[in-house]
């Protein structure tokens, strides 16, 4: 497990409202995807809920619920690409997803529609109610075959290779089988009754979708979840992702093969739910399903974990979502799905896809969309902009060639511009994956007299080093530099003076750093504290910035500009983090008017005015100009690096100290919120619980739990019952676990220290080895208190560990 190399004290980050400034802040990512699992066992029981239905409440159901419990965001990212010019809105700000998206009983389809549908003998709705449990007794029995198909056909079976089985339809209708056929297949949204999908109406808006694909020669294929609403949340296709990838991926190769189908002309269209379940599963898994195609994303299709399958960086990806659609349109209601669709299209862009499009429409809300128009429209432009196929063994090709090449730690090199100033540098380049892209982080010191007034002269030891490391541990080469400044006027060795001078070397050294070592243009950091700081905001953003294509920046304890910034469009699209402590003002450094924390307010405030739309305060409760932890800093910032900054639990604001900590664990589905909205910082965390987490840190690994518990108290229905058994194979023995039993430092500390192998450690004057080694990682403070640790410490103590 890595760690983080460097102690720090939960709960020392604090955001507090700083007038004219925070309007926005850093660090607190959107989970575009992220069901909300109730924290289980032992929370306090909830109400129902859904309350319009008849549902069993949360303190029933506590065991296996999945609960819907984020909020929107408030701060605008990356403005969403508009391209329907006539029905174009301003671009939304973006929304934290929860992809419980229930559809309305009744949908009418749109006014839009234009396209004649097929005549369909098909069973009334009330008739395929009725049939659907001699239907899915008869799919049991289905065999893992699926026959070609020339007519249209519904309520098919099939049954993958694991055993799961669910249905579909086939429109084959209109389809030109002497020609190259290719299909769509199409997943809707969740619901909780068949007739509140229109996958159970088979006579009505799916054939008019099928007459748009008809018109491409291509066969239309809608295929319902195998969901049985288990979890309480209806039925879904994000629920269960490992098994409904494996059940359509199964399908899907079947189909293609069975009806002579091209693979290179396979699309997926998901709405709301179902355009989750293609972003977060089908393109981030293999595609040997097919090869190429592209795929379609009505009222949703976020990512907040996953990597996107490279095989489909040039295959067409087409967002849509109505302007209002966004919190209150649907379940829960603080999810957006337009939230969702500008997260989901930054994300696949920020991974490298070129064919990738989002698109307002103005349309009135979650209920009004024209799916056949929007099909035909997707696949008229995605055949007009699909990539020849050479084209992408060239780009593969370049791709290939702009590795970067491998490089080794060293401190003390020297570059001299071509201007003929000269100065140093070191490198950090451990254990990084040549295989992938490998970025790099530019740092510059603060002002200093003497040479051991730096940290930039101790590479070895210190934050550099700590620095380096977490830099590495994200494939980014980490290189810090010092300034060429002889300290000619006598005002100290700084960034700021000589500006000019200064900046052309260092843009003249990056630009040969990043190209002689082949280094991915698009993440390139730069970091400063205090006059370095002062640098990156003054000079480098504010002028030539051809030596990168992409990355961020973080100022820390400084920052400021005189108000004419001056940049271009991808610059400004770039991450723009200030950092600073809320003492650090004027009399704490020198000259003693200087005040750190009014720099910081003016700089973000010119940045914000000139359009830089990711730029971001963080302000740090308690913290002086001498007090900061650079790498827990550049940890963070890099992490959720484009992040949408809210959360919006009812009882959480950005001045809980550990507000960027719980918006990692947010984010990454480790520690969650409850279904009342609320994340209850100050309740206790239980054994259970604690278990729970730290296996999702782990990478929810498979785990083959007996069918008797080896625990007395454990039975092998209880909702952590695989976790706990995941933790006791890591060392944590006994015939009772005492799962409701609040967790203490020492029991944290003991539970880590074994899920992180039991590394060596010198007890050093501890109580035990688990607490030391905590300690000495920034995990607690090693002490043998009775007293309960609360969930928002809980949430620092987890990053931590997991970074």
């Amino acid at each position: 497990m890595a760690l983080r190399p460097r102690t720090v004290k939960a709960g020392s980050l604090a955001a507090i409202a700083v007038p004219t400034v925070l309007g926005s802040t850093l660090l607190s990512p959107a989970s575009a995807f992220a069901p909300v699992v109730q924290d289980i066992p032992g929370g306090a029981p909830q109400g129902s809920l859904f309350t319009a239905t008849a549902q069993s409440t949360l303190s029933q159901v506590a065991v296996q619920v999945r609960q819907q419990a984020e909020a929107p965001a408030t701060n605008q990212v990356q403005p969403i690409q508009q391209t329907y010019t006539a029905q174009a809105t301003q671009a939304a700000q973006t929304e934290q997803a929860t992809p419980a998206t229930f559809q309305s009983a009744q949908t009418t389809p749109s006014a839009q529609a234009t396209q004649t549908a097929p005549v369909v003998t098909e069973p009334t709705l009330s008739q395929v109610a009725n049939a659907q449990t001699a239907q899915a007794a008869q799919s049991t029995v289905a065999g893992s075959t699926v026959p070609a198909t020339r007519t249209n056909q519904t309520f098919l079976s099939y049954t993958s290779p694991a055993g799961t089985t669910s249905q579909y339809h086939v429109y084959a209708d209109g389809v030109d089988f002497s020609k190259p056929v290719g299909v769509v297949f199409y997943f809707d949204g969740d619901y909780w009754r068949n007739d509140q999908s229109k996958v159970y109406d088979p006579s009505g808006e799916l054939a008019q979708m099928a007459a748009s694909a008809a018109a491409q020669n291509m066969l239309f294929v809608p295929v319902i979840s195998p969901d049985t609403n288990r979890y309480d949340a209806g039925v879904t296709w994000w629920e269960d992702m490992d098994r409904n990838g494996e059940f359509f991926r199964s399908f899907a190769s079947s189909f293609i093969a069975a009806n002579g189908v091209d693979s290179s002309n396979v699309w997926t269209m998901g709405y709301s739910g179902g355009a989750e379940f293609i972003t977060y599963e089908l393109n981030t898994k293999p595609q040997t399903w097919r090869n190429g195609g592209g795929s379609i994303m009505v009222a949703g299709g976020g990512l907040d974990e996953g990597t996107p399958s490279a095989a489909l960086k040039s295959q067409p990806m087409f967002w849509y979502a109505n302007s209002n659609d966004g919190t209150g349109e649907t379940y829960p209601q603080t999810w957006s799905a337009r939230g969702a669709v500008e997260g989901g299209y930054n994300a696949y862009r920020n991974a490298g896809y070129t064919n990738a499009s989002a698109t307002v429409l103005n349309g009135s809300g979650h209920f009004d969309y024209n799916f056949s128009q929007i099909l035909s429209n997707s696949l008229t432009k995605g055949k007009a902009t699909a990539a020849p196929k050479v084209e992408q063994k060239t780009e593969q090709k370049q791709q290939s060639t702009q590795r970067a090449r491998t490089m080794s730690s060293a401190t003390y090199q020297s570059y001299t511009s071509p201007a003929g100033t000269t100065s140093q540098y070191h490198v950090y380049a451990n254990n990084l994956d040549y295989s992938k892209p490998v970025g790099v982080v530019f740092y510059f010191d603060g002002d200093y007299w003497q040479r051991d007034e730096s940290k930039v002269y101790t590479p070895d030891e210190g934050m550099l080093a700590a620095m380096g490391k977490i830099a590495n541990a994200r494939n980014m080469v980490f290189v810090p530099v010092i300034s060429p400044d002889t300290n000619a006027s006598g005002d100290g060795i700084t960034w700021w003076e000589d500006m000019d001078a200064n900046g052309e070397f260092f843009r003249s050294f990056a630009k040969s750093f990043v190209s002689e070592n082949n280094l991915d243009a698009s993440q390139v950091w730069t970091m400063g504290y205090s006059g370095g700081a002062e640098f990156i905001t003054y000079e480098l953003t504010d002028h030539n910035t051809s030596w990168r294509q992409g990355g961020g920046s973080i100022m820390v304890a400084g920052g400021d500009s005189d108000g004419s910034v001056d940049a271009d469009a991808t610059t400004k699209a770039s991450p723009m983090y200030w950092w600073v402590g809320a003492n650090d003002t004027s009399g704490n450094t020198n000259p003693v008017t200087w005040s750190a924390r009014g720099a910081v307010e003016s700089g973000y405030n010119a940045y914000l005015g000139a359009g830089f739309s990711d730029a971001r305060v963080k302000l740090i409760d308690g913290f002086s100009h001498h007090d900061y932890d650079l790498p827990h800093i550049l940890a963070s910032s890099l992490d959720f690096a484009g992040k949408t900054p809210a959360l919006g639990y009812s009882d959480l604001s950005d001045s809980n100290p550990n507000y960027n900590e719980i918006s990692w664990n947010s984010d990454h589905r480790i520690m969650l919120g409850f279904a009342d909205g609320t994340f209850r910082p100050n309740a206790s965390v239980n054994r259970a619980q604690l278990a729970t987490y730290l296996y999702r840190v782990a990478g929810r690994p498979a785990v083959n739990a007996p069918a008797v518990s080896p625990f007395s108290d454990v039975p092998v229905n209880h909702p952590a019952y695989k976790e706990i058994y995941w933790l006791s194979q890591q060392g944590i023995t006994g015939s009772d676990f005492r799962p409701l039993e609040a967790v203490t430092e020492s029991t944290m500390a003991e539970f880590m220290y074994r899920a992180a192998g039991s590394p060596a450690q010198a007890q050093g004057g501890y109580a035990s080895q688990a607490l030391a080694w905590a300690a000495s990682n920034g995990i607690g403070t090693g002490s043998t208190s009775s007293a309960a640790i609360t969930r928002d410490a809980m949430a620092g103590y987890l990053y931590i560990y997991a970074n």
